[in-house]
């Protein structure tokens, strides 16, 4: 548990490591990482994996001792299926997503720069797609919730782009204020890390 300025204590923690299998260029199956973040007031998700891991995704909830009718919000840093493939597992949830995403799914349309609750912030961070999210939460530490705007390690220690992409260039922008804002980066299909100094 971490608490934020306010005395409200909150938590962060990856509940289902993403993977990413490729076999050349070729990305053979993605998954997601399935983050939850709490807070004194509210259970989010970020990011609900693939649709073949529903079974993964509520062993993981009954690990972290919720159940699937609690989580009051899912964050979708953008809508494609490896991200978003769990969601009906969340009856009660708000669903927020970037307004330049095309949901076929009823969320909360949010622009850059919203705080959706005190100490948690939902930034644009495009190149991947032109809607991607990133979740910024300030606690002890300053967590990157990060999509596929950062989807491994290796993209931050290489300092290269996703590699499907809209735009290279600005997928990098995004990925270095990422980097530069957070201490752990969660990324898109991997566990955290720890942001080098």
């Amino acid at each position: 548990m971490i608490n934020d300025p306010n005395g409200r204590a909150t938590s962060v923690r990856s509940i289902l490591d993403g993977r990413l299998v490729r076999s050349g260029n070729t990305i053979l199956e993605a998954s997601s990482t399935v983050s939850l973040v709490v807070s004194a007031e509210k259970r989010m998700i970020v990011d609900t994996g693939s649709p073949t891991d529903l079974k993964l995704l509520r062993e993981a909830l009954r690990a972290a001792s919720v159940r699937p009718d609690e989580v009051d919000i899912v964050v979708n840093t953008h809508l494609h299926m490896d991200h978003i493939g769990g969601n009906s597992l969340f009856p009660n949830a708000r669903f927020y997503a970037h307004r330049l995403e095309n949901p076929s799914l009823e969320t909360i349309r949010v622009s850059e720069g919203f705080e959706l609750l005190p100490g948690v912030e939902l930034v644009l961070t495009p190149g991947h797609t032109a809607g991607s999210i990133s979740v910024l939460v300030h606690a002890d530490r300053r967590y990157a919730i990060c999509g596929d705007a950062i989807p491994t390690k290796a993209n931050v220690e290489n300092h290269v782009p996703p590699s499907i992409n809209i735009n290279p260039q600005l997928a990098l922008k995004s990925l270095d204020s990422l980097e530069a804002s957070a201490d752990v980066i969660v990324p898109g299909h991997e566990a955290p890390f720890e942001v080098a100094r």
